[in-house]
């Protein structure tokens, strides 16, 4: 895992101090970086107090003076507000607003000791550290870079779903999973078919390559008491294929999330602008199309599908929280902590972020440097979230990270915040299970997931098919004027996208799908517990990693990225079987296959008789399979003619004792005859 908190743009445009555990007399806050840097926000700076400051800060709050909008100018404290008073402060105000409910969740992290400071413009940053820092009281001040420098991990704009795109992505499988959403099909991220049907391309897509999604809802499609909390660019919330899947303030109904980059209420998923280096129009597509990934709705007749987006309607909740934007006129510098604590007072239990900085940096320029009010807020999140819902199945939170899209440009480089110790970060791969030729990479990445990758969906006639990026919901709202013809086609509302921040989404439904069926069972967990099952769930892939592949101009070597993009690809049926305490035994769909299964009755030297095998015709059906196992001493000989999962048990006499287990027979293309175990 990681090493090292990281969230900022640039680190030596971030100033922090090491924080003292009790007020340290006068000892001073150390202000470290450049403060004059063109990133650096003018006229404000944040600060964290000492616990004892805090608390007579909150003490003095009904004596400082306001301003007219009722913002506090002073803290109370005597040498700190003379360093306000020379700075020409206007405003001093608890970032994390005092919440009676949280408050003792807050002393934990310490996020409530956090105040912005806001002053002339015209006061030197660097002046206004030093005198912050050198009052009692004060433990860290910290540089704030401008919000504009958060950016969605995406590979370029959306490409929206054309007419012909039918024709040249065949359908994953041949035996769907019950769903009669049109476009399920061209979903290859879900499931993988294969390369038959892609007989023009370059690169064919691998049997398998996906998060085995098909499978798993036959256990459970979602939930509608989990709340996923997407922080990104906004979601539209009114885009017919997410409606009925986003989360109502239980107060307000139409409040659906919050929009932090400008303070208001309303989402602004209306703003644009052209981007005139890649000469084509952005729009706020980036959030919509992660929430599509995570709980578009299902079983509707209508476009995608989402991992958890249950069966027409039930699926688990998005709440959107914008951090980003293309309107700068009222930007709250504090936006990302904001986020983060809407999330976990209003019961989401996954932060979902596939956003990090414009300037990646390498551990070591970032070694010494830390956005701390952030961390602190991911760290709220991480152990508190869910913890005021009795029946929440998890106690503490998942933040999930997109791991970034540099990795052609820096290779093995940690990326912040993906990197930090308490974040899930997850990599991107292929239709392959390559890696994508611009993921990051390295020791510090968790678990990878697909996020497209558009290079290997090239033809042969020299052409890139959009299909072999990630399939999902786009803006399909009327009052925009879009200028890349999305209107003009039947599927409009819908588009490829490709990025780490495609991949994460994959990870955060995945995790949601599994609490969601863990709420069904009654089941519990820490998040540290939830954790371990998520990131043991997956499907190996180092072995795949060797020779070459091609990259944006360059080749890439496949051996460098062995050990580096977590512990394998989410496998959305190895969680849900894991939750229910299922072992799953691997066998090959393309003939017969001979697993021992005494180890799972005592093993070793006890006397173990398998004595019966029960499947149920429709199981039978799922994998091809025209007759019941047969049992040879301790192992069962499977026959299965196409990929699938079915349930079955086994009684086995232990020395005088009968016992029966439940399984699941997994069944794919390509694995070797004599089965393998999960």
């Amino acid at each position: 895992m990681k090493k090292i908190l990281i969230v900022c743009s640039l680190a030596m445009f971030v100033a922090c101090a090491k924080e003292p555990s009790a007020p340290q007399g006068n000892a001073p806050a150390v202000v470290e970086g450049d403060p004059t840097s063109e990133i650096v926000q003018p006229g404000t700076v944040a600060v964290k107090l000492t616990p004892e400051a805090a608390r007579q800060v909150e003490a003095a709050k009904a004596a400082v003076p306001k301003t007219r909008s009722g913002a506090a100018t002073r803290s109370g404290l005597g040498g700190i507000d003379e360093a306000l008073d020379r700075i020409g402060a206007e405003s001093f105000e608890r970032i994390v607003a005092y919440d009676p409910e949280w408050e003792a969740a807050y002393d934990d992290t310490g996020i409530n000791r956090w105040y912005r400071v806001r002053f002339d413009e015209r006061t030197a940053l660097a002046e206004a550290g030093r005198l912050l820092a050198s009052q009692e009281g004060v433990a860290i001040v910290e540089f704030t870079p401008d919000p504009k420098y958060r950016r969605p991990l995406c590979k370029g704009a959306a490409r929206p779903f054309r007419d012909t795109d039918a024709a040249q992505i065949p359908a994953t499988r041949a035996v769907g999973p019950g769903m009669n959403d049109p476009l399920l099909a061209q979903q290859w991220h879900y499931e993988n078919g294969g390369p038959a049907g892609y007989s023009t391309y370059v690169d064919k897509p691998v049997a398998g390559a996906d998060i085995n999604l098909y499978d798993a809802w036959s256990l459970c499609k979602g939930g509608q008491d989990i709340v996923v909390a997407v922080i990104d660019e906004p979601v539209q919330t009114t885009h017919p294929d997410l409606a009925a899947n986003i989360w109502s303030s239980p107060t307000n109904p139409n409040e659906h999330g919050y929009n932090f980059w400008n303070q208001k209420a309303e989402l602004d998923w209306r703003s644009n602008e052209y981007n005139s280096e890649y000469r084509e129009w952005e729009y706020a597509d980036h959030g919509s199309h992660v929430a599509g990934v995570i709980a578009a709705v299902n079983n509707n007749g209508r476009g995608v599908c989402g991992i958890a987006g249950g069966d027409n309607g039930n699926g688990v909740k998005i709440m959107s929280c914008q951090i980003m934007g293309y309107d700068y006129n009222r930007v709250d510098y504090d936006a990302d902590v904001k986020a983060f604590e809407y999330a976990w007072k209003n019961g989401a239990v996954i932060a979902q972020n596939s956003w990090g900085y414009a300037d990646p940096l390498s551990d070591s320029q970032w070694n010494g440097y830390s956005y701390r009010s952030l961390r602190d807020a991911i760290d709220t999140f991480a152990k508190y979230a869910g913890t005021n819902n009795p029946n929440s199945p998890i106690k503490g939170g998942l933040v999930i990270f997109a791991a970034g899209n540099d990795g052609d440009i820096y290779g093995d480089r940690k990326m912040y915040p993906a990197a930090y110790s308490p974040v899930i970060a997850v990599a991107s791969m292929d239709w392959r299970y390559l890696p994508a030729y611009y993921t990051d990479y390295g020791t510090w990445v968790d678990i990878t997931a697909p996020g497209g990758d558009l290079i290997a969906g090239l033809q042969t006639n020299g052409y890139y098919a959009d299909g072999s990026a990630v399939l999902s919901t786009i803006l399909c709202d009327d009052a925009i004027d879009y200028q890349d013809g999305r209107k003009k086609d039947a599927n409009y509302g819908y588009g490829f996208m490709q990025g780490t921040s495609m991949a994460c989404p994959h990870v955060s439904g995945v995790a949601a799908l599994g609490l969601a069926y863990a709420s069904q069972l009654g089941k519990q967990y820490t998040a540290e517990e939830y954790t371990a099952l998520l990131l043991s769930s997956v499907t190996g892939i180092d072995n795949r990693f060797s020779g070459t592949k091609r990259g944006d101009g360059l080749t890439m070597t496949l051996s460098a990225f062995r050990g580096k993009m977590g512990g394998g690809c989410i496998d959305a049926l190895k969680l849900l079987l894991a939750i229910k305490g299922t072992p799953a035994v691997y066998v090959s769909s393309a003939g017969t296959s001979k697993v021992d299964l005494g180890r799972f009755f005592g093993g070793g030297n006890s006397p173990i008789v398998l004595s019966d095998v029960q499947i149920a015709a429709a199981d039978m059906t799922k994998i091809g399979m025209t007759a019941k196992p047969t049992i040879s001493g301790t192992s069962l000989e499977f026959r299965c003619s196409q990929p699938g999962t079915a349930m079955f048990t086994v009684t086995a006499r232990v020395g005088d004792t009968s016992v029966t287990r439940e399984f699941a027979c997994v069944a794919r293309a390509g694995l070797a005859q004599n089965g393998g175990w999960l």
